[in-house]
């Protein structure tokens, strides 16, 4: 994410900060032009530099990646309590330093997608990469949400996004396994897949 400048006046944002990217400038509601990311350049505050910064190319980290274009692409529409209200997501890396229940409980999110580390097989002559990344769905049960509906219908919308965004890449999904497991005062739902795409160099 970032900030889009007019003389010294930030007038609108952008997303993603992956070098070669490109989106729309907004003034107000009015389409102002295109842009496209250089690798590198000055932060501004106000209309002074205050220091660079160091975009990522598309063939950088594959979980970085993994988690942006999860990011951009689920819908609160298609994950819902039982009463078809929208249920709470996020996308994040897996295996934080802290209990999942933090999330669930504390924080008060009812769907977690957890980008795991990929295991990456290198193409002939530096082409690019074979990524098999681990994605990870938690749900819990919860006053209005029963934990293995949340999860079957996030699985649901992970397999739509992967048909319907393969951004420049066939990605394809491997179901791996479902897993309850008793936490004591909840049980937490989660299942695995291993998405598998090819990334250039």
């Amino acid at each position: 994410m970032g900030q889009v400048w007019l003389d010294s006046t930030v007038i609108g944002s952008f997303a993603p900060d992956i070098v070669g990217t490109s989106g729309d400038v907004y003034l107000d509601a009015t389409d102002m032009g295109d842009f496209t990311l250089a690798l590198n350049g000055y932060v501004y505050l106000d209309n002074l530099i205050i220091g660079t910064y160091q975009a990522l190319t598309l063939s950088e980290d594959a979980r970085y990646l993994t988690k942006w274009w999860l990011s951009q692409h689920l819908s609160l529409s298609a994950l819902t309590k039982d009463d078809s209200s929208p249920a709470t997501f996020i996308v994040f890396f897996a295996n934080p330093p802290y209990s999942l229940k933090r999330e669930f409980i504390d924080l008060g999110i009812d769907v977690l997608f957890c980008v795991g580390t990929p295991d990456s097989e290198a193409l002939p002559v530096g082409r690019g990469y074979i990524e098999n990344v681990p994605i990870t769905i938690w749900c819990i049960n919860k006053t209005g949400i029963t934990g293995t509906i949340l999860r079957w219908k996030a699985e649901r919308e992970l397999r739509r996004i992967c048909e319907a965004y393969p951004s420049g890449s066939l990605r394809t999904l491997d179901r791996l396994s479902d897993n309850e497991e008793n936490l004591g005062s909840t049980i937490l739902y989660s299942v695995t897949y291993v998405m598998r795409y090819m990334r250039f160099a």
